[in-house]
């Protein structure tokens, strides 16, 4: 459209500076081109043509960056409910081999404004089979926070299990300890690491995207086996998160790519 739409306008232009070059050979601009009348239009047509071109070019990539956003919303969503539906898989995995029922949720890690991480509730990618009031309430904890299985395993990038005491609402702050559940014996977090966008390898200088918990109430039952099938629950834990490492990082790449698009539209608009 830009291509006819530039010819169309260089040929009636082009016809019009032939007319004009003509009328003035004898006398001065303004003369000739009140005399050229209706030659003039080849110059308005000529000039109309380009705008017009212009702007269904403009329309064009208006249109197409629409088209395009729409559907990395859409890749948003779909890649969120597959997540949801893995979470909800790996959860059930989880309490089968642990031989207890259990929760998994997702906690985001963000940045202040004084450089330090906390980590906060994605309160949609979480499986909530037990009952635990004081979760309602949380809001964000820091990652250097003591005793924070989550904290941990984000700052050593390393998926961790511990059971936790009768009285381990004594180990926290209160405005910490207002957030965790009195009634929760154990904990099992892994990191969900960053990863290169070009490589698709774990990035060592990048604070992880933040941390997967399973969490729950009732003690693992001993029995010969209880280290074993905790190694397998870690493994199911780490699995889910290399999982959403890779989700994460395709959909970084698909964010880049927008808002390269969207900065070639403004600079073609511009130019």
């Amino acid at each position: 459209m830009r291509l006819l739409a530039s010819v169309t306008s260089a040929v009636l232009i082009g016809l019009w500076v032939n007319v004009f070059t003509d009328a003035i050979s004898n006398v001065d601009y303004l003369t000739s081109l009140l005399r050229l009348r209706w030659s003039n239009l080849l110059l308005a047509l000529g000039i109309c043509s380009l705008v017009a071109g212009e702007s269904a070019t403009r329309r064009w990539a208006m249109l197409e960056r629409d088209e395009f956003r729409q559907r990395y919303l859409l890749l948003q969503q779909r890649q969120r409910r597959l997540l949801e539906n893995t979470l909800d898989i790996v959860c059930e995995l989880i309490s089968k081999t642990l031989h207890i029922p259990c929760n998994a949720r997702y906690f985001v890690a963000e940045e202040d404004h004084d450089g330090r991480y906390y980590i906060r509730q994605d309160r949609d990618l979480a499986v909530l089979n037990i009952s635990m009031p004081r979760e309602f309430g949380f809001t964000r904890i820091y990652v250097d926070t003591p005793q924070i299985i989550s904290g941990q395993a984000f700052r050593e990038r390393v998926p961790l299990y511990a059971e936790l005491p009768v009285e381990h609402s004594d180990w926290y702050d209160p405005e910490v300890g207002r957030m965790i559940e009195p009634a929760q014996r154990w904990v099992l977090a892994c990191p969900v690491l960053r990863l290169d966008v070009l490589t698709n390898s774990h990035a060592p200088d990048r604070p992880p995207h933040g941390v997967i918990v399973f969490y729950g109430t009732e003690v693992v039952p001993e029995g010969p086996d209880s280290h074993a099938r905790v190694r397998t629950s870690l493994d199911y834990a780490q699995r889910f998160a290399e999982q959403m490492s890779h989700v994460l990082n395709m959909l970084e790449l698909s964010t880049e790519l927008e808002l390269s698009t969207e900065t070639e539209t403004a600079g073609a608009g511009t130019g």
